[in-house]
């Protein structure tokens, strides 16, 4: 299938990720192939980002800069063919759903998507490129931050998609929506909906110029799968009558939540969207593993690879800072903690969030330590930027960067551990003392609660200012990174 035109869009408040597992410290090298000498020999020139910190590197210093880029691409590749094969699998698991809807096919469903979300999450650092990437009019994307918008966008006005309750206020207020209605109106915009096709879906993503209008990506099928989040705390408890189709199944009648309708075709509408989202999130994936892969020519790899002088490293550095500060730090986890807004937390339909803010951090770490692990247990990169500050004779800018990452590390483990473990999701541990109160939790349990998350954004924070502090010590004077809606 061919893949839609994908629209650009900047993410908003989201995610958490999975369990931070122990970081391997990486003491291989990544393969050293003709990408090397193409990365040495006949890089085309791309002009550094206007900081005034372009200059001309020794070979020696070159050459650590080209294994790195390799392994970083390395790295993207693996992480972006993990996504890829994971939302395979819960393509599959979908499609068994829809087609045969019973409590144990949606169990299956969900746990497929917590699955999947493990490997993405930790691709997001590669997302902050705006701006490095050069004009390519034979490259099938321009840059991943332009391509994230119809994978991963958040958050999402789901009553454009599907029922919600009455207390439900968002941007758009209408009772027609995607799935109930053959067509529907945004502002002085009418679109047909009547054939729900991956297409029509692409081309509705953040219809009427509203970010919030989003149909598309992994939270679209969240929302399709958990249902709306009414409860405060916990996750969506969307019924498995929403997808039946047959009146003799053991889960009785088509229903839209606690609405039972009259006939099944509302239930076959949402089984063919639950199906056609899940189809173009697989097509955009593998747009993109095609992007990573090894010598390959007009891709966002190729053109990484063509850097001279320290304009790879520069993107790769805002990046990680970019992700951790403005990103995580600040829009997905500051922004939800000083409001106490439930609806704020990244993945509010499955509680989810924890893993996605792990996996995020983890994300970062793995560009730091040049080590990717594989869903299969497999290592992949061999060169990171803690390598590359040791080879250029920085070792101390390295160490303080290791110490913060186990700052971070530390703090995401308790949020993590807390979450899967007993039970307490990012939604409770956000919330407000007042807002606790209501589920009868003391202001000293509140109080610690909500310090786990501080803690994790503080520990960002601190490593946001260590990467800075790296980039400077190696002559990037101005790294000018993400720093998001700083409270």
């Amino acid at each position: 299938m061919t893949t839609p035109t994908v629209m650009s869009r900047k993410i908003l408040p989201t995610s958490l990720a999975a369990a931070l597992a122990a970081m391997l410290t990486v003491t291989g090298c990544s393969k050293q192939t003709d990408e090397v000498a193409a990365a040495t020999d006949t890089q085309t020139e791309v002009q550094a980002t206007s900081n005034g910190d372009t200059k001309q590197v020794s070979a020696a210093e070159q050459a650590n800069i080209d294994r790195l880029l390799i392994s970083y691409s390395d790295m993207a590749h693996a992480a972006y063919k993990d996504s890829l094969e994971t939302a395979k699998l819960l393509q599959t698991a979908v499609n068994t759903y829809v087609d045969t809807p019973t409590a144990a096919n949606l169990n299956a469903a969900k746990s497929a998507y917590k699955v999947a979300r493990q490997p993405y999450t930790q691709t997001e650092v590669f997302r902050f490129d705006e701006g490095f990437f050069t004009p390519n009019d034979k490259r099938t994307l321009g840059s991943v931050d332009g391509w994230e918008g119809q994978v991963n966008a958040w958050p999402l006005d789901e009553a454009l998609i599907d029922y919600v309750s009455d207390s439900y206020v968002g941007e758009y207020n209408s009772k027609d929506n995607i799935i109930n209605s053959d067509s529907i109106s945004v502002g002085s915009l009418k679109q047909d909906t009547s054939t729900i096709t991956p297409e029509l879906l692409a081309e509705m993503n953040e219809i009427g110029g509203s970010e919030a209008n989003v149909t598309t990506g992994y939270h679209a099928i969240e929302f399709l799968l958990w249902g709306q989040d009414t409860k405060g705390e916990g996750a969506g408890n969307r019924p498995v009558s929403d997808y039946v189709t047959d009146s003799t199944n053991e889960a009785g009648q088509c229903t839209s939540g606690e609405t039972v309708n009259t006939d099944a075709s509302i239930c076959t509408r949402r089984g063919q969207y639950l199906k056609a989202v899940t189809q173009l999130l697989v097509d955009d994936l593998t747009t993109m593993e095609v992007e990573w892969q090894p010598e390959s020519e007009n891709t966002l790899r190729s053109n990484m690879m063509a850097r001279k002088d320290n304009n790879g490293l520069r993107q790769i550095l805002y990046q990680m800072s970019s992700l951790a500060l403005g990103e995580l730090a600040s829009k997905r986890m500051q922004v939800a903690f000083v409001t106490g807004s439930t609806e704020g937390e990244y993945e509010y339909f499955s509680d989810l969030t924890h893993l996605s803010y792990a996996n995020n951090a983890r994300g970062i770490q793995n560009v730091f330590n040049g080590n990717y692990k594989t869903v299969d247990g497999k290592s992949v990169g061999g060169y990171g930027i803690k390598n590359y500050l040791i080879d250029t004779n920085h070792k101390d800018a390295a160490d303080k960067l290791a110490a913060d990452f186990k700052k971070v590390e530390d703090a995401f483990n308790v949020i993590v551990a807390k979450s899967e473990k007993e039970g307490i999701k990012v939604d409770q541990m956000i919330a407000t003392v007042k807002q606790a109160s209501k589920y009868g939790i003391s202001a000293e349990e509140q109080n610690k609660r909500r310090g786990w998350i501080e803690s994790g954004i503080n520990s960002l924070q601190e490593l946001a200012a260590g990467i800075e502090n790296a980039a400077n010590a190696v002559g990037i004077n101005s790294l000018d990174a993400d720093a998001g809606s700083q409270f």
